[in-house]
């Protein structure tokens, strides 16, 4: 009998997308605990480009090779000693960070989110890390409040459509800085673009934003930090300015250490850098919860991520250039065969009930 193939995306080298490589690697088994799931949709992720680059503080220890994926949705295919809870073709989702650009995989069992019948595998991959990190950004770190003013950098991105959309169902007023040809879909997610070429964003709101969500770090925060009301939080997410400046390591984590700091600055203000790692770490229940609840909202209707395009393992180098010019206004998520029949896409039956939105949310 012919084992299954198994095709993985791995770094050789860090640097530039060129040295991604598809080799085929040995079929995983699951051992006590795991289980091997056959790879259903894995998304691309800018976090990814700072991983390949070097530039990641949770991927720092590693060295090439090894194989890139930030996070899976899959079907089980294969049960490991102890598993009791879970069977042969349930389908799940994890978090992973790096190891699932690949046809096969292992997983840990108790790290699993079960996902719904019915939801599109490759929209389910699209709120694993993106969506989840703007629920735990609204919902746990900033706690928001009906009725708040929240700014959200690079609104036009993964995340930042995804804080935009759920800061909508938080009932949040809403302000996203964005290049000026994304300015349409910043109004179509029910908030103010800003264009932040020909626009000040710290004279939009002259009493300042309660949240800032910043994922850029221009100017080390600062901006971001000055357009807060007094006792508003500043939740940094990353520093692709830096990135794209080419900075090394040690600048970017400066920049981070001195936004710690200024949470002792006699201005009422606060400011904290977010990682959705750090937090699972804390709290490893929230995590699967926030997960399992957002699966919910894709199953009725409620909330609906934009995929850019599905990929083949061949077009993984271009989508990382992609990612890396930016512009995207969906993901791009990697389908390990693309020949392979898709789930059916969710009924859009959940559209408009607010009430029902609302509880699942909060």
């Amino acid at each position: 009998m012919i084992k299954p193939r198994n095709r993985v995306v791995q770094v050789s080298r860090f640097g530039d997308p060129e040295r991604l490589e598809v080799i085929d690697a040995p079929l995983p088994t699951a051992g006590r605990g795991e289980v091997r799931v056959r790879v259903l949709a894995s998304s691309l992720n800018y976090t990814e480009v700072l991983i390949r680059r070097h530039l990641y503080p949770q991927t720092m220890r590693l060295c090439p090779p090894f194989v890139m994926g930030y996070d899976v949705v899959g079907e089980i295919d294969q049960l490991g000693e102890g598993v009791h809870d879970l069977q042969i073709g349930d389908r799940v989702a994890d978090m992973t960070v790096v190891g699932s650009n690949a046809d096969y995989r292992t997983l840990r069992a108790n790290d699993v989110a079960r996902v719904p019948t019915g939801v599109d595998a490759a929209e389910a991959a699209t709120l694993i890390l993106s969506w989840t990190t703007a629920y735990q950004l609204l919902h746990r770190a900033a706690r928001v409040q009906r009725g708040q003013r929240l700014l959200v950098h690079g609104a036009a991105g993964a995340v930042g459509q995804a804080l935009l959309m759920l800061g909508r169902l938080a009932g949040l007023e809403l302000w996203g800085t964005v290049r000026g040809e994304h300015m349409a879909l910043v109004r179509e997610l029910g908030a103010t673009p800003i264009d932040w070429e020909h626009e000040d964003f710290t004279r939009v709101v002259p009493d300042g934003f309660d949240v800032v969500v910043d994922g850029v770090g221009e100017d080390g925060y600062r901006r971001s930090y000055a357009a807060l009301k007094p006792g508003g939080l500043l939740c940094a997410i990353g520093f692709s300015a830096s990135v794209q400046a080419q900075r090394r390591m040690f600048h970017i984590l400066m920049e981070i250490a001195r936004l710690c700091l200024w949470r002792l600055l006699p201005s009422g203000k606060r400011a904290r850098f977010y990682s959705v790692n750090a937090m699972r770490a804390r709290h490893p229940t929230w995590f699967k919860d926030d997960l399992e609840r957002l699966f919910r909202l894709l199953a009725i209707g409620a909330i609906r991520p934009r995929v850019a395009e599905r990929i083949a393992f061949d077009e993984v180098a271009e989508a990382h250039r992609r990612l890396e010019a930016g512009g995207l206004e969906g993901k791009l998520v990697l389908c390990p065969d693309l020949s392979r029949d898709t789930i059916g896409a969710p009924p859009d039956t959940a559209r408009g009930v607010e009430d029902l939105v609302r509880r699942q949310v909060l």
